[in-house]
């Protein structure tokens, strides 16, 4: 229910942020390929700060022992920034790891401490491995996300 003072006012009645002729100016400055590259060395340029964040991530992820909270709370962090930090493995399996406490969550089942410690375990390791193995990566994925799928099915049934 709208107040009496209130006064709506149509989108067609705000000034245009900028004529059709700057607006296609501003859109061929973006798409154009001088853009892309000054883009891509701020993103060079962003990742070293990036994985220190992520690493510290890592630490605090670890520290947090059986504080599933504090789990859960760093692996979203870690799974919402490390492929921007070039952590690719990283953050696939702080995906793994989230949604497996997401769906424990949602169907109020305790969650499995081996299993949520592998997932730290591996989220670590992949973090500060030398060099991002996104091979390897992906069989390890695939095998913690095999892991998972098993263990929401068995806690499902029963």
């Amino acid at each position: 229910m709208l107040k009496k003072n209130v006064q709506l006012i149509g989108p067609d009645s705000y000034p245009q942020m900028l004529s059709k002729q700057a607006a296609a100016r501003a859109m061929q400055i973006l798409r154009s390929t001088q853009t892309a590259a000054k883009a891509q060395e701020a993103m060079q340029a962003a990742a070293p700060p990036m994985r220190a964040a992520i690493l510290q991530y890592v630490d605090e992820l670890e520290s947090a022992g059986a504080d599933m909270e504090r789990v859960f709370e760093k692996a979203h962090e870690i799974r919402g920034f490390a492929q921007t930090a070039g952590l690719v493995t990283t953050g696939r399996i702080a995906e793994i790891l989230a949604r497996y406490m997401d769906e424990m969550l949602r169907i109020d089942k305790p969650m499995d401490k081996a299993v949520v410690a592998l997932h730290v375990s591996a989220i670590a390791r992949a973090a500060r491995a030398t060099q991002d193995d996104v091979n390897m990566g992906k069989v390890v994925a695939t095998e913690l996300a095999a892991l998972v799928g098993r263990r929401l099915a068995s806690v499902q049934r029963g």
